[in-house]
């Protein structure tokens, strides 16, 4: 299949059709707006805010569990 691909390219004398286009070609053509569909809502961005805290929950006890593996006591005398 590479072989085919290649002795194509090496064949072809005709230019790629982006070579071809004039200019404002797109903006002719360009759909006005946004596009909405179930994988893509227009109304909202972002994440929610369930995930917002779930995100901050975990980064939270990340932070804990790291300063608790560098020997980290919070200022109490009891040591993991």
């Amino acid at each position: 299949m590479l072989t085919l691909a290649a002795m194509h390219v090496l064949n072809d004398t005709t230019d790629p059709y982006f070579t071809r286009l004039q200019p404002g070609a797109y903006a002719a053509n360009k759909p006005s707006g946004k596009p909405c569909d179930a994988a893509l809502t227009c109304h909202k961005r972002g994440l929610s805010k369930g995930a917002r805290i779930g995100i901050g929950v975990a980064f939270a006890v990340v932070a804990f569990l790291v300063t608790l593996a560098r020997g980290g006591s919070f200022g109490c005398s009891v040591s993991v």
